[in-house]
């Protein structure tokens, strides 16, 4: 089951102060984080250095079976019934961080076995939670993963 660590303020900080690499946003219309990251319509990937945003990218999502129209992810790859995020990791694993509003336990620990750290936020506005990030001050909301058996 879930195992999500929650960091305090003062980690978070140490931890992004000198973070340079690709963090990545789910969203619908590239303003506003969305609420589901297997539903999203996009990723919004922003490439961190010196404490700035130095790119931008979008990357559509064509990696999720929820967005595809399907119901149910694809359960190949996964072993033992579980669910598979393989194209997931693959189109984000350039990544070091997901930023999402919510999300299904599965997900996060699969992206976690990939080093990509899933951070849920009750922020709404990309901006926003892009600018708190960088100084360290994105409160990771575990209380919005989902542990229902679909996701």
């Amino acid at each position: 089951m879930l195992n999500v660590e929650k960091k305090g303020i003062d980690n978070l900080k140490k931890e992004h102060a000198d973070f340079s690499g690709k963090i990545a946003i789910a969203t619908n219309d590239r303003k506003r984080i969305t609420g589901h990251i297997g539903r999203c319509r996009s990723f919004l990937i922003c490439e961190i250095s010196d404490g700035k945003i130095i790119n931008k990218e979008v990357r559509e999502n064509q990696f999720t079976q929820h967005r595809k129209g399907g119901q149910h992810h694809q359960h190949n790859g996964g072993g033992e019934g579980r669910h598979s995020h393989t194209h997931l990791i693959n189109g984000l694993k350039d990544c070091s961080y997901l930023i999402s509003r919510g999300g299904g336990w599965r997900v996060v620990e699969d992206l976690k076995q990939y080093n990509i750290t899933t951070l849920f936020t009750d922020i709404e506005a990309i901006d926003d939670a892009v600018n708190k990030f960088i100084i360290g001050e994105l409160k990771n909301e575990t209380d919005l993963v989902c542990d229902h058996s679909e996701d």
